[in-house]
């Protein structure tokens, strides 16, 4: 048990019960809500307030955001964390509670601060801040749901923000990010560029914003040399495709969704993310064609997708279960299948992951005298080397050739 202003104070995640269980109490009490310096603080006169305790330079500012329930546990979640930077950027209480009584966006009032600061001469955006206005208005839009959009930020959080988050991004030198860097860079290259990568978009983004004249972030080639050593996706090699066909069919312990699922990515050699968020109303029976939206795709472009008749027959048959509901394989909530549900699947038959299904048709293709051009529209991947003409007639009728062989050689009609 800790105290603070004599008080006592319990740390734990608030549920909305023992908010109104908060509010009867008759003495003044302090109940931490996670992380973010954020408390949830009992009067003992029936009101609850929600108070975000932090420091700079020895000076503990104390900042209240708002009333419960008026202010939900869930927005008081989302604005302590911006608070809690304002203050450890030396930001008087007086500036951070004016900005508070105009918004309760935590972006706007980061850049509501900020700015007046800025206006005055002051120091620009720090880093973090900056950083998060790149990802929510300029990144998180453009990237498909999925594993990396979630990774953007977190790679940041890890590695970046605790060292010069705080930072006004103007002051910030190469040195500095090169020291940030290094561990990631040498042990887990993959992330080092990915992190390397979004900090020079991060500064070239304050650059078209006046926040700072120059990217410091530091070139692939002045960072040391990685021991890491690269790690492809597991794949199962083409012959035993067929194989994993037959025992897809044959395991009782499965359920319909997963097994469509799978044989779907097996046929089509597309992504599992995208097969997960594979809708009805984007289905074309009679053309054969299934359209998948940009937003659903990793490079943002609609794809046409040729159907084997044994994908149709597979969706024809998932159609009895899910057929009323808007995704393919949908759950009984019309809930989109969770991404692992296959993976682990998978890993009953053999040691490779479903991404890895898309390099057994790439080399199945390879040996079977398929183009380049062809094999690549196939896995919706986007080479220089095609020309424009190429680009727009997407091939479908090519590809919808060598998937029908594909699907012959798979289930053994071939």
């Amino acid at each position: 048990m800790s105290m603070i202003y004599g008080y006592k104070w319990l740390q734990m995640t608030i549920k909305y019960k023992e908010l109104e269980l908060l509010a009867k109490s008759e003495t003044t009490k302090w109940v931490k809500e996670g992380a973010s310096n954020l408390f949830a603080v009992a009067r003992g006169n029936g009101s609850v307030f929600w108070i975000v305790r932090a420091a700079y330079q020895k000076r503990r500012s104390v900042i209240t955001l708002g009333r419960w329930p008026v202010m939900k546990a869930e927005a008081a979640r989302e604005l302590a964390p911006s608070v809690k930077i304002l203050i450890r950027q030396g930001f008087s209480e007086d500036a951070i509670k004016n900005a508070l009584a105009q918004t309760s966006d935590p972006r706007k009032l980061l850049f509501l601060v900020e700015g007046r600061r800025v206006a005055e001469g002051g120091r620009t955006p720090s880093f973090e801040t900056v950083a998060r206005d790149w990802y929510e208005n300029h990144l998180k839009n453009g990237l498909s749901e999925g594993t990396y959009k979630r990774q953007v930020i977190q790679q940041l959080n890890d590695h970046i923000f605790p060292i010069l988050g705080d930072r006004p991004i103007d002051q910030i030198r190469r040195r500095e990010i090169v020291n940030c860097l290094r561990e990631v860079w040498l042990n887990k290259k993959p992330t080092g560029s990915k992190l390397r990568g979004n900090i020079e978009r991060i500064f070239d983004f304050a650059i078209d914003n006046e926040w700072c004249e120059n990217n410091p972030a530091p070139p692939a080639r002045s960072l040391p040399k990685s021991n890491h050593q690269v790690q492809h996706f597991k794949s199962l090699p083409y012959e035993r495709i067929p194989e994993l066909w037959n025992w897809l069919h044959e395991r009782p312990r499965m359920g319909p969704q997963t097994q469509v699922g799978l044989a779907l990515a097996i046929l089509l050699g597309k992504r599992t993310s995208e097969i997960r968020k594979m809708r009805w109303a984007d289905i074309d029976f009679e053309k054969g064609v299934w359209v998948t939206p940009a937003e659903d795709m990793k490079k943002r472009k609609p794809h046409r997708q040729p159907l084997s008749t044994q994908a149709i027959d597979r969706l024809e048959y998932i159609s009895q279960l899910t057929g009323n509901q808007s995704f393919v394989l949908a759950n009984s909530n019309d809930k989109i299948m969770s991404e692992n549900a296959m993976l682990y699947a998978l890993k009953r038959f053999g040691d490779f992951t479903t991404h890895g299904l898309r390099a057994s048709l790439g080399s199945w293709c390879s040996e079977n005298g398929v183009s380049k051009a062809v094999s690549d529209h196939i896995k919706a991947h986007q080479p220089k080397y095609l020309d424009a003409a190429y680009d727009r007639v997407d091939l479908l009728e090519e590809r919808r050739e060598v998937l029908q062989k594909w699907a012959d050689y798979v289930t053994g009609c071939a």
